[in-house]
C-alpha cells in the first residue's frame, strides 16, 4: 500500500501547524485487498478499540478543562433554536399528491432556511471540535466563547465549506432509498385518511366490493413497500454514514497546512473506518442516553453534554490513527 503521511514539517510556516500529530495518514489511499494479508492474519487485521477506555478518557478530559463548556455554548444555543424548526411540517396533502421527484424538489425548496441554518450550525460545531482537538494536542490552548467561530476565518472557510458540502451530497445520495420509503409511507397514510373520509362506516365495510378490495391491495403495496425501502435504505445508509464519520476530525487536523482536498479527506475517512464502523456504531449506542437527554431537553442539556460526546469522538479518532499508523 502506497501511503503518504502528514507531518508537522509540512506546516512549519503555519501558525497552527503544531496541531498536526506526526504521521497522520492522509494522502491518496490506493486500495490493495491483499495488503493486510501480507502482514497480519485474519484476527489481527483490525484490533479492537477499547471503548471503555475511550469513554473514561472522554470523562476526564472535560473535567480537566471546565472552560471547554464555553466553546460549545454557541453550538448548543443553535441546537436549541433548531429544535423548533421542523421541515416535516411541510408534508401536507398537496405535496404528497405530487410525484416523488416533485415532492423532493418542493421539500428542498421549502426547507431551504432549515438546511442553510443547519449547515451553518454544523460549521460552528466543527469549529468547537477544531478547538477541542487543538486543546487535546496543546493543553495550554486558551479557550473562549468565540472559538466555535474559528472556521469562519478566511484561511479555513472555503476548505471547510467544500468538504462538508461534498460529504452531505454523498450522504444525500445514499439516503435516497430511505427518502423514497418515507415518501411512500406518508402517501399510504394519505390514502388511508381519504378512504376513511369516503367510507365513514369503516371498518364495517364490504370487503367483497371490488373497489374496496383494490384499494386495500394498493394500500398494502404502498405501505409494506415503504417499510421495505426504509429497512433496506437504512442498511445501505448506516455503513456509509460511519465510513464518513471521521471527515470532520480529519478536516480539523489538516486545516493548518491547507492542502486537504475534500475528496481525499472523505477517502481517508473511509480508509480509517475500514473495519471499525461497527465499533463506532457501538460507541454511539453507548452514548444514546446522553443524546436522548439532549432531545427531551430541547437541546438545553447539550451545553454540558457536548464536551463529553465530542471528547469520545476525539479519543476514538486518536486510537484509529495509532492503529492505522502501526499497520503501515
Amino acid at each position: 500500500m502506497n501511503l503518504t503521511f502528514f507531518t508537522s514539517e509540512a506546516g512549519k510556516n503555519s501558525p497552527r501547524s503544531y496541531f498536526l500529530p506526526k504521521g497522520i495518514l492522509y494522502d491518496s489511499i490506493k486500495k490493495n485487498r491483499n495488503c493486510h494479508e501480507l502482514w497480519y492474519n485474519e484476527s489481527m487485521k483490525y484490533p479492537k478499540i477499547d471503548l471503555k477506555e475511550v469513554r473514561q478518557q472522554a470523562r476526564q478530559f472535560p473535567a480537566e478543562h471546565p472552560r471547554l463548556m464555553l466553546v460549545y455554548l454557541l453550538p448548543s444555543i443553535l441546537l436549541i433554536i433548531s429544535s423548533f424548526i421542523s421541515p416535516l411540517s411541510l408534508l401536507n396533502e398537496e405535496i404528497l399528491e405530487q410525484s416523488f421527484f416533485s415532492f423532493l424538489i418542493t421539500v428542498i425548496q421549502s426547507s431551504l432556511f432549515p438546511l442553510v441554518f443547519g449547515f451553518a450550525s454544523s460549521i460552528i460545531l466543527i469549529g468547537a471540535l477544531f478547538t477541542t482537538l487543538s486543546l487535546f494536542r496543546v493543553p495550554e490552548t486558551e479557550l473562549s466563547f468565540k472559538d466555535s467561530l474559528a472556521l469562519f476565518d478566511n484561511r479555513f472557510f472555503t476548505q471547510t465549506f467544500l468538504t462538508l458540502l461534498l460529504k452531505r451530497f454523498y450522504l444525500f445520495l445514499w439516503s435516497l432509498p430511505n427518502l423514497l420509503g418515507v415518501y411512500y409511507i406518508f402517501y399510504s397514510n394519505l390514502m388511508a385518511r381519504k378512504f376513511v373520509e369516503l367510507h365513514p362506516e369503516f371498518p364495517s365495510v364490504d370487503l367483497t366490493n371490488p373497489d374496496i378490495e383494490q384499494f386495500l391491495l394498493t394500500f398494502a403495496l404502498y405501505f409494506f413497500g415503504s417499510v421495505f425501502l426504509i429497512v433496506i435504505g437504512t442498511a445501505i445508509y448506516l455503513p456509509q454514514y460511519y465510513a464518513y464519520s471521521q471527515v470532520e476530525l480529519l478536516l480539523c487536523d489538516t486545516l493548518a497546512i491547507g492542502i486537504a482536498k475534500p475528496s481525499r479527506t472523505l477517502q481517508t475517512s473511509r480508509f480509517l473506518m475500514k473495519g471499525y464502523k461497527f465499533q463506532r456504531f457501538v460507541l454511539d449506542l453507548k452514548l444514546l442516553p446522553w443524546y436522548f437527554l439532549i432531545w427531551i431537553s430541547f437541546g438545553i442539556a447539550s451545553i454540558s453534554i457536548y464536551p463529553y460526546i465530542y471528547s469520545n469522538q476525539i479519543f476514538f479518532y486518536q486510537r484509529l490513527l495509532e492503529i492505522k499508523r502501526k499497520k503501515v
